[in-house]
């Protein structure tokens, strides 16, 4: 009963305008005395009552919060507030729902730190979430703030930061994975557009990856790390091809420290509100369209490849494709160099194409990618090439656009 009528004064206040309410009672109630005190009940009646911003829903081994400099553990229903630091320990997990309903999950030895957080159905304008997991795995689940304000949205870890568009997103320190909608991920200064079923590597001293198709491996090692044997109320194991888990909804991430300036996120807010379709894969069938016209299309495309380690400074990095579709004969053929101080090689190569994407090879590399935008507009996948001076080999991405 005490809950059910908490609620109901909450509402009846965000609908009431205070200063009529405190006008009223001041006609009734005559005395500063009065006043100074209503005044103050009222004050310490709203602090108690908008601090609880949402709720622990599942806590498996140990958790801990910090608060105004105290250590709290935290159990089943416990209340959280804006600022808390969050801590996991070892085989432990825990995760919290907020009052606009975002949920996020933190696994075994990780860390969150509520930045900022409000929410008032009344008023979408001003709603907003600041999420920072500096360590370990998570899984966010955005509520009505990543549908009715989506650019407050935000996620941060150390490598990178992250805006949604409506996502469910896993991640760790080193890896961000889209599996519903589309994500920006931001780090150094570059911008990765990922698009549902793709995802980026992150790195402490490197821009992130191209986009790539999702890795199941790498995919679960991730959900290992969410998800303890201790206890028989674990979240079940997600399904990559099975969009209805208990975690499904919106949202992952990770962000940087380094990155959470204001002209920084200014830019990750224009992303996400001027995001083009080129972050899209292309239609297969408008692909197919293409392939089986009798008349040729060629389209032309150049771009970089972006490494998945570090090989020193990069001196010289292009790569470019030419496609041929229709005409009973598709294809694709095209080069690349690359070089730097620890690496070395460049090639031309050969290949096929489908309406689901592309493969090709040469002497000294291997590639394969898919189509983006509604007419082709962006190339990107995976690369792996020889060292023209030894047997090394060097694992990467690519992302090329279309040539006018």
């Amino acid at each position: 009963m005490v809950r059910f009528y908490h609620f109901n004064l909450l509402n009846y206040l965000k609908s009431f305008k205070i200063r009529n309410f405190l006008l009223i009672c001041s006609l009734f109630f005559r005395g500063d005395k009065f006043m100074k005190k209503l005044l103050l009940i009222f004050a310490l009646f709203s602090t108690l009552l908008f601090a609880n911003i949402g709720s622990v829903t599942i806590v498996e081994g140990e958790a801990f919060a910090t608060r105004e400099g105290k250590q709290i553990r935290l159990n089943l229903a416990d209340k959280i507030e804006k600022n808390d630091f969050i801590e996991t320990k070892i085989d432990s997990k825990i995760k919290i729902t907020f009052i606009d309903n975002t949920m996020i999950t933190i696994g075994k030895e990780s860390s969150l730190k509520i930045e900022d957080y409000f929410f008032d159905p009344n008023n979408h304008s001003s709603a907003k979430t600041e999420l920072n997991v500096s360590k370990g795995a998570f899984h966010t689940i955005t509520g009505q703030i990543g549908k009715v304000n989506p650019s407050k949205f935000k996620l941060k870890t150390k490598n990178a930061t992250i805006g949604i568009r409506g996502t469910e997103i896993y991640g760790d320190q080193n890896r961000v994975f889209c599996t519903q909608g589309a994500i920006f991920v931001n780090s150094f200064g570059e911008t990765r557009e990922v698009a549902n079923g793709f995802f980026v590597n992150t790195f402490d001293n490197a821009i992130p990856s191209q986009s790539r198709p999702i890795d199941s491996q790498q995919f679960q090692d991730i959900n290992s790390d969410l998800n303890t044997n201790n206890f028989n109320n674990s979240s079940a194991p997600l399904n990559l091809n099975n969009q209805n888990n208990q975690d499904n909804q919106n949202s992952w991430g990770y962000w940087a420290g380094s990155l959470q300036d204001e002209n920084n996120n200014a830019r990750i807010d224009n992303s996400i509100q001027n995001s083009i379709n080129s972050s899209n894969i292309t239609d297969p069938a408008y692909v197919q369209n293409l392939m089986d016209n009798t008349t040729t299309t060629q389209l032309n495309f150049s771009g970089t490849i972006t490494p998945n380690m570090d090989v020193g400074t990069i001196s010289e990095n292009n790569i470019h494709f030419n496609f041929n579709f229709g005409g009973r004969n598709n294809y694709v053929d095209g080069g690349y160099e690359f070089s730097s101080d620890n690496f070395n090689s460049s090639d031309s190569f050969y290949g096929s194409v489908s309406s689901d994407g592309f493969g090709a090879d040469g002497s000294n590399s291997s590639l394969n990618g898919k189509f983006y935008g509604p007419s082709i507009d962006k190339v990107s996948g995976n690369i792996t090439m020889v060292d023209n001076n030894s047997s090394n080999t060097l694992n990467g991405t690519f992302s090329a656009n279309k040539v006018p």
